[in-house]
């Protein structure tokens, strides 16, 4: 069996350290030691062969849990390490592009966190780059859960008429244990840390953007972070609102202003019914006017007990799908010419808000050429 080897870059804290992490939500420990690790060692045709962080303390403890064979403190240096085939870029979002865009020259594949990069230039270059590459370059943020493609399925079918509003809701309290998340210049704020999926899901589904015009403030202009009080340098709640060819409208609301920490939820309301997906995607409640399932109509509630049941960061199968990919020569442009669509209506929800008009967008996508690249992988695995 073939078996990729893994880098990773941007390790952060794993649980249970320092003590000031018990007083956090849920956004600890880093998605570096959540999901990564866990996943990459744990594949039987993966292998976590190297990682990169800034300080040697932080390398030095994940060498000590899972006896990784080499640690850097010099990603160009990692790059360069021929053993290495793909790369995961877990850093901080100002990071990502130059991240990904140096491993796609070095010839490794690449799974960027999301944001994708922090402006649209950015985003269109690892497009471009990619394109050129015989490698494949995978951005999140991955949204393709069992009720988000039921919900397609749906859509497909035409079950809930013409679709004509869809709200969506992303927030919870903020994060607790990095300033980066509040500074501008770092590529922070709740648009490209939490807009990003929804943004993702509804387009996802629908297809590019025609305009987008935002709303958006700082409600907290101090928070702590670890022990440190510090200033909030962004916004910590927005409403973006998205208009379609079609004349379908999308209001999207996130924030850090939301301790009880709602996580996602979408309502489409169509001509003919309703589509109600919540709690991280577990819960499904459809109402429609016409006969489906077997007949019947009115409202169905479904609810995935298994994804319910699984730790968030490890319900996802963003690496088993990367490494598919890998192996099998799929083609992962589509996912990158839907992030730089994405990643134009986040930066451009931005600037809207600073001169307080809508704003078209430019750049487009084909949803259905995503879909088609993920039946092969979720067909492989029924």
């Amino acid at each position: 069996m073939e078996r990729i080897r893994f880098g990773l870059v941007g390790v952060g804290l794993p649980s249970g350290e320092p003590e000031w992490k018990a007083r956090l939500h849920w956004h600890t420990p880093s998605i570096a030691w959540s999901r990564y690790f866990p996943k990459i060692i744990g594949l039987n045709n993966t292998e976590l062969v190297s990682v990169c962080a800034r300080s040697e303390e932080s390398v030095r403890r994940v060498q000590s849990v899972y006896n990784v064979k080499r640690t850097f403190t010099d990603y160009d240096k990692m790059l360069e390490d021929p053993d290495l085939d793909a790369v995961v870029i877990a850093t901080p979002n100002k990071l990502h592009a130059v991240m990904a865009i140096k491993a796609i020259r070095a010839g490794k594949h690449v799974l960027i966190e999301k944001p994708m990069a922090t402006n649209f230039e950015d985003a269109k270059r690892i497009l471009e780059e990619a394109c050129r590459a015989k490698v494949k370059v995978f951005p999140l943020p991955w949204i393709y859960s069992k009720f988000f493609m039921k919900v397609k399925s749906i859509l497909e079918e035409n079950q809930i008429g013409q679709v004509a509003v869809v709200r969506s809701r992303y927030a919870h309290g903020g994060p607790g244990h990095s300033e980066w998340f509040y500074k501008g210049e770092e590529g922070g704020g709740v648009v490209f840390d939490l807009g990003v999926y929804p943004v993702s899901a509804i387009t996802a589904w629908f297809g590019p953007v025609k305009s987008v015009q935002s709303f958006m403030s700082t409600v907290q202009k101090k928070r702590f972070v670890k022990d440190k009080l510090i200033d909030v340098k962004v916004e910590d709640n927005a409403i973006l609102c998205l208009e379609f060819d079609d004349g379908m409208l999308s209001s999207i609301e996130t924030n850090y202003c939301t301790v009880s920490n709602v996580g996602s939820v979408y309502e489409l309301h169509g001509t003919e019914g309703s589509i109600f997906l919540e709690n991280r995607d577990t819960e499904l409640k459809i109402f429609s006017k016409k006969k489906i399932y077997e007949n019947m109509m009115g409202w169905m509630m479904f609810k995935d007990f298994q994804r319910a049941s699984t730790a968030w960061p490890l319900a996802d199968p963003i690496v088993e799908y990367f490494v598919e990919s890998i192996i099998n020569d799929w083609n992962t442009l589509p996912f990158i010419e839907h992030q730089v669509h994405v990643m134009e209506i986040l930066v451009k929800s931005k600037v809207s808000y600073e001169i307080g008009k809508a704003l078209r967008l430019n750049s487009s996508f084909n949803p259905t050429k995503i879909f088609s690249e993920l039946e092969k992988f979720f067909q492989q695995k029924s």
